[in-house]
């Protein structure tokens, strides 16, 4: 689908300078597309236009939306893949760093 000249201006895609592989290629542009959506969640949040409390389901929807394209870089490089491995030995997101994240946003 081609993009209007208004959305290209409103969320550019940056080309992809890295390995050419096409999990690479289409993992990046959706990770494009999630971090220009968290920031202008941000913003909104920032400049008093969204809650907290509104804010923080957003969020957790865009990186349950960005997570099957994580897989497909994990798929594709075993390095990726301990890079994953990682990734998940954190604390999840929806659980106790997520209330740890909506109290500390509470706080602005």
């Amino acid at each position: 689908m081609k993009k209007t000249q208004l959305q290209q201006f409103a969320g550019p895609i940056a080309r992809y300078r890295g390995v050419k592989d096409p999990f690479s290629v289409e993992f990046n542009a959706h990770l494009q597309s999630f971090a220009h959506r968290v920031s202008l969640l941000a913003c909104l949040h920032t400049g008093g236009k969204l809650q907290t409390q509104d804010l923080y389901p957003q969020l957790l929807t865009l990186w349950d939306e960005l997570q099957p394209y994580l897989s497909l870089v994990a798929d594709g490089d075993q390095s990726s893949v301990q890079e994953q491995d990682a990734l998940d030995t954190r604390l999840p997101l929806k659980d106790t760093a997520g209330d740890r994240l909506s109290s500390a946003l509470d706080g602005y």
